[in-house]
């Protein structure tokens, strides 16, 4: 049975899905947490990871996909994996990674510092040595890229993904919403609308559980995929059962315009909401919701619009970190079964015993 796991790490990104096959597949890593904080909520990532590891018996993922460079997408990667490109990275103790995944402006943006710029130089690296990555567009400025680093662009075709495709894995295939590769020829790189967008659908049985990967794509970026996937005729991959909504439930996900109480989503963008099956889960990896205004997300009006979507398609909303509870957040999984998408809910935690509930969505059949 495949799952998804969504981990608490504040207004921060890690998603692992974990295919019919044994495949790994971790898009964002950022471990922020301080170890002698005791305070720190925040999930130990690189813990819950080898900890997955080890149960599959693996010493690698064969899949880990930045999203975009921010820091909250990439925070001490380097200190976590192994990296072909230089031999600081590479004791025995790193996990490996088969295949990297990025959006293409993410090799080519100048003045990364830190995390990103790590990760950029080991990008580089395979795309040069014509191994272990996949490039998500293909704009013609990394064409110029590959040519000033004396590589025929041609030689590098099969690295490179286009927006319409599909990746196929067991049971399951993966269709690429974003990067455009139009978006990236500016010279001032937008990293949140050229960012990563995946719509996987997962096949057990008769049923097919569709998960939306968003990213921290703004609403006018969403406009965009959803416009030129119907006219593509492609609208069965706008249909979701699992939402792992935007920028950390900001209500620019939605709209420009935040309001007082709840932000109202743009006409195309309510459209993609409302492809949202019954008994669905719109998942916010972010920190509490705030109960005032705040500048900076989680917005409390874009909050209002999820938890009411999913009161509507009687479903679930839920935070990372408030999920099951404030005080002692844990992953979010989702079991894919023949039943559709299952939530086993934790709770009791405080005296050490827990109980699991569990809620499923009893649909029959495929779109």
């Amino acid at each position: 049975m495949a799952k998804v796991t969504f981990y608490p790490l504040g207004n921060a990104d890690g998603t692992l899905i974990e295919f019919d096959d044994g495949k790994l597949l971790l898009k964002d890593y950022c471990n922020y947490k301080d170890p002698e904080d005791k305070n720190d909520k925040r999930v130990d990532l690189p813990a819950e990871l080898r900890a997955v590891l080890e149960e599959k018996d693996k010493d690698n993922l064969d899949v880990v996909a930045f999203s975009h460079c921010d820091d909250d997408h990439v925070h001490n990667a380097e200190s976590f994996f192994w990296f072909d490109h230089a031999d600081k990275y590479q004791d025995d103790d790193r996990i490996k990674i088969k295949e990297l995944w990025v959006p293409a402006c993410f090799i080519l943006e100048e003045g990364l510092e830190g995390s990103a710029k790590i990760i950029r130089q080991e990008a580089r690296h395979r795309l040069k040595k014509n191994y272990g990555i996949r490039v998500f567009g293909n704009p013609s400025i990394l064409d110029d890229w590959l040519k000033e680093n004396g590589i025929d662009p041609k030689e590098r075709d099969s690295l490179i993904t286009h927006a319409g495709e599909v990746l196929n894995f067991t049971n399951a295939e993966l269709f690429v919403h974003s990067p455009f590769s139009f978006k990236m020829e500016d010279e001032e790189v937008d990293r949140n609308g050229n960012c990563l967008v995946f719509h996987v659908t997962f096949f057990e049985g008769a049923v097919s559980t569709r998960l939306m990967l968003g990213s921290d794509t703004d609403w006018e970026s969403w406009e965009g995929i959803i416009f030129k996937t119907n006219k593509k005729g492609r609208s069965e991959r706008l249909i979701w059962d699992i939402f792992r909504i935007s920028h950390h439930c900001s209500y620019l996900a939605l709209s420009s315009e935040k309001s007082k109480d709840k932000t109202e989503p743009t006409k195309l963008i309510k459209s993609l909401f409302e492809k949202g099956q019954m008994n669905c889960y719109l998942i916010s990896s972010s920190d509490i919701i705030p109960s005032k205004d705040t500048d900076q997300p989680p917005h409390k009006q874009a909050a209002a619009y999820y938890s009411e979507l999913a009161t509507k398609k009687n479903g679930e909303f839920l935070v990372t970190m408030e999920t099951p509870t404030e005080k002692n957040p844990q992953k979010i999984v989702i079991e894919i079964s023949k039943c559709g998408p299952i939530w086993r809910k934790i709770s009791g935690i405080s005296i050490g015993v827990s109980a699991i509930t569990s809620k499923s969505s009893p649909r029959l059949g495929e779109f």
